[in-house]
């Protein structure tokens, strides 16, 4: 697989603003595309290693907090996404029509390209290029506080040793104090999306200095 490391050393070194890091990720540049083209198997793989699912499961767990593999086989037993959700997904990145698979065996439906939250706009278009074009849009808006939340947590579990929301790949889970993530999620996207100023908010609270 191509590695997406000096694309990312260079984004943190020069402190790009976190929303236009996630939209080079989704809809990538040259040195960013290893992100979502995930690994080229040899041979025949089942369908939860096909390289659209991968992408789909890289940006639910990673940028979401949301096991999208666990729901590539069978409706998910930890959360509340379906078979059909994660197909979904996994269709924006597919140039043709995926059919969907549980337990590795077709069960003669196909998916519709759809983002695993709808509500925060449509991803259908004809290519799969302008489909990632429309996702990557749609993620970075302000109003996908699941995003911010989830970079909010990872950090703060990085800084002090467990997250406010724990496992970090699950968000569904409850908050030990969910005003503290969403004051500084909220206050993260007033920055400019700046990864500096929410390491810089947590540092200097009382919190981390007890």
């Amino acid at each position: 697989r191509k590695q997406i490391t000096d694309w990312l050393y260079k984004s943190l070194m020069t402190n790009k603003p976190y929303d236009e890091m996630v939209k080079e990720l989704i809809n990538p540049t040259k040195d960013s595309e290893g992100f979502i083209k995930g690994i080229q198997w040899r041979g025949v793989v089942n369908a939860s290693q096909r390289r659209e699912m991968q992408a789909a499961q890289n940006i639910g767990q990673s940028l979401m907090g949301v096991n999208v593999k666990c729901a590539s086989c069978h409706n998910s037993f930890v959360s509340n996404l379906t078979l059909e959700q994660s197909y979904g997904f996994a269709s924006i990145f597919a140039d043709s029509l995926l059919e969907l698979n549980r337990c590795d065996m077709p069960i003669g439906k196909m998916a519709k390209a759809n983002f695993l939250y709808p509500e925060l706009g449509l991803v259908e278009a004809e290519t799969v290029k302008e489909r990632m074009a429309l996702l990557a849009d749609v993620m970075v808006k302000p109003e996908n506080g699941r995003m911010y939340r989830t970079v909010t947590n990872r950090i703060w579990k990085r800084l002090l040793g467990r997250g406010i929301i724990e496992p970090v790949d699950e968000m569904d889970n409850s908050p030990w104090n969910a005003s503290v993530l969403d004051w500084l999620a909220a206050d993260f996207i007033d920055s400019g999306y700046d990864l500096k100023h929410l390491i810089k908010q947590i540092l200097t609270s009382k919190t981390y200095q007890l």
